[in-house]
């Protein structure tokens, strides 16, 4: 089952400066967001929006006509691995001329790169209303629910099968790519991994985040290529879902 986030953050940026205005949607909207449940099979998509030079309205409606595009995205990965499961926030930064100029996956642990890139390659080609003033942000978060039951690692564990690991993983930093002008990539250390443990110790899939920056694809696809040659601790008969960031800081995880 597959549902879009409850709550899509469409605001404006100019020069570093919030443009504000009246709030849009209901006094219930503004309430401090409680944890979203797990999945259900009625689909749900709200904007809460600063009024300003983006048409919240009309960023809805247009994400609510790619719904189904959007979910194929995760539907195809997950006929062949139908434990993947989790949230992802993508951060969109909509030009005056319509166009999502980056789109940042800030924050992932779906676990698939393949889900990841295809939701960022079909948000990227849709043409947005455009900003005016300046460059307009979209907060878009949605949730996937897998089948089946995972197992899970203790931090400890995690870190015996991974910290030996790091080093060779940050070598990818080396095939990144120029990025286009002033626009700046994550760097390797700056990204978290996702990762599904098979049985036999196979990593299945891996998928990738950072709060900052845009992925770069040099560096995810040499991550993704390493990762998936890994051979870690057998989960035994179950698949086991991971996170370990590259940072080193994954205390409290």
């Amino acid at each position: 089952m597959w549902m879009l986030g409850r709550r899509a953050v469409v605001q404006v940026a100019l020069g570093g400066v919030l443009l504000c205005g009246a709030l849009l949607g209901t006094a219930e909207s503004r309430k401090k967001a409680k944890p979203a449940p797990p999945p259900v099979a009625t689909e749900e998509m709200a904007v809460e929006g600063i009024a300003g030079q983006l048409d919240a309205a009309a960023c809805l409606n247009l994400l609510e006509q790619s719904k189904a595009d959007l979910k194929k995205c995760y539907d195809d990965v997950s006929s062949r691995m139908y434990f993947l499961s989790g949230h992802i926030e993508l951060k969109l930064f909509i030009g005056t001329d319509g166009k999502a100029k980056r789109i940042i996956t800030q924050k992932s642990n779906v676990g698939s790169y393949e889900v990841e890139h295809c939701l960022v390659q079909t948000l990227g080609k849709l043409a947005y209303p455009p900003a005016k003033g300046g460059l307009g942000e979209i907060t878009y978060p949605m949730d996937f629910a897998g089948r089946g039951p995972l197992g899970a690692w203790g931090r400890e564990q995690i870190a015996e099968n991974l910290d030996k690991e790091k080093k060779n993983l940050l070598g990818c930093q080396s095939k990144a790519k120029k990025p286009a002008g002033n626009d700046k990539r994550a760097m390797a250390e700056e990204m978290r991994l996702t990762m599904y443990v098979a049985p036999g110790g196979q990593v299945a899939a891996v998928g990738f985040s950072s709060p900052k920056d845009q992925l770069d694809d040099g560096v995810t696809a040499c991550l993704d290529t390493k990762v998936r040659k890994l051979r870690l601790a057998d989960p035994l008969g179950k698949i086991v879902k991971i996170e370990y960031s590259l940072s080193g800081q994954n205390d409290g995880e």
